[in-house]
């Protein structure tokens, strides 16, 4: 049943929008979640080795002097999917955050990502189809979890965030008869199944 399930919820920061056109990770934040509590933690920054632009260090907070003695992001992201396991992991806006990993995959040779990846995204927009915004910061209104905007946009504040909405959004699910992993995964517009062949 998917509220039984345990997921890894996870965001990103990084130094700009293009994977692949040579932005990388500064922060992977992220939390496992079961039954709407959640029971473990991952958090770091990640030193890109290149210093950031006065506009991303005004929208994250990051600082280049934060970054100094951060891993390298091939070491970050061994360390982050070592904790993910084999659990689904969800984002919201998945595609931009699951390039970066990819691309850091590729870059590392560190095989192949096969998890299964829910978008929160596509999720609120099937869930909500009435709805004109589905970004963030409208959802925790919407889903009423509490949100302190001046944290917004640090990945671990973001996947806590995220991961409460999910919850809400699996209990909606249910209503819709959807309660299985299989029944979700006809909706590719939730159920994104990347890896870094594709």
């Amino acid at each position: 049943m998917l509220l039984d399930e345990t997921y890894v919820v996870f965001d990103l920061e990084t130094t700009g929008l293009y994977a692949d056109k040579g932005d990388s990770i500064i922060e992977i934040g992220a939390v496992k979640m079961i039954n709407g509590k959640i029971i473990d933690t991952f958090d770091t920054f990640v030193n890109p080795n290149v210093k950031l632009s006065s506009e991303i260090i005004s929208i994250t907070g990051i600082t280049d002097e934060m970054l100094v003695d951060a891993p390298n992001e091939e070491d970050a992201v061994k360390a982050f999917i070592d904790w993910v396991g084999e659990y689904p992991m969800v984002a919201h806006n998945a595609k931009f955050d699951i390039s970066f990993i990819n691309s850091a995959y590729r870059k590392y040779n560190l095989g192949v990502l096969n998890n299964t990846l829910i978008d929160t995204l596509g999720l609120s927009r099937y869930l909500e189809s009435n709805e004109r915004y589905h970004n963030l910061a409208t959802l925790v209104v919407r889903y009423n979890i509490p949100w302190d905007e001046e944290k917004h946009h640090r990945a671990d504040y973001d996947a806590k965030g995220t991961a409460l909405i999910l919850d809400k959004m699996l209990k909606k699910l249910s209503l819709n008869n959807i309660n299985t992993m299989s029944e979700l995964k006809r909706y590719h517009s939730i159920i994104l199944k990347y890896n870094n062949k594709v």
